[in-house]
């Protein structure tokens, strides 16, 4: 957390103006090659839950978000892809935090091997049809809400609605 004193476009200074600094990470929608986008479980102590997500995880130094995406893909899941690529970017909080989220769509995921987790990560895998995503979220099974943009985002981009989307207003 850093504390910056803000001068807003109107004049008017804030002197506490608290940010959330952080390093960009990525999120991984991974196509297998029978079109099934694949999905990590993982417990997540800020919340005290397992969650549901697309794998990723922070950009290290030095390297771009594919690569990144790649590398965290084949880390959590076991999968390799044939081919990835940055589909967006995304301001994670605007009025607080530093960092961005990187999306990156990798195609012909097949697995590769074992995953190659850190103490003491544990991380479920499971596949799922693009159309049984909207579901999940529809559901609140996929909750958390970079995940959630990050699939409404890809499945937009990739045009993988399946049906055509929801659109109807709370």
């Amino acid at each position: 957390v850093r504390r910056d004193v803000c001068l807003l476009p109107t004049g008017e200074v804030i002197d506490d103006y608290y940010l959330w600094e952080g390093r960009d990470w990525v999120a991984v929608f991974a196509l297998t090659a029978a079109g099934e986008v694949l999905l990590v479980r993982q417990y997540r102590h800020a919340v005290g839950q397992f969650v549901w997500e697309l794998p990723g995880g922070v950009i290290e130094s030095g390297e771009d978000a594919v690569a990144a995406g790649l590398r965290e893909l084949r880390e959590e899941t076991g999968y390799s892809a044939e081919q990835g690529q940055l589909l967006t970017a995304m301001s994670v909080d605007p009025p607080k935090a530093t960092f961005f989220n990187h999306l990156v769509v990798a195609h012909g995921c097949r697995s590769a091997g074992s995953q190659s987790l850190a103490p003491p990560e544990e991380i479920e895998i499971l596949t799922l049809p693009p159309q049984d995503l909207l579901a999940w979220v529809r559901q609140g099974i996929i909750w958390a809400q970079s995940t959630v943009a990050c699939i409404y985002r890809a499945l937009d981009i990739l045009d993988l609605w399946g049906a055509a989307p929801r659109r109807d207003t709370p």
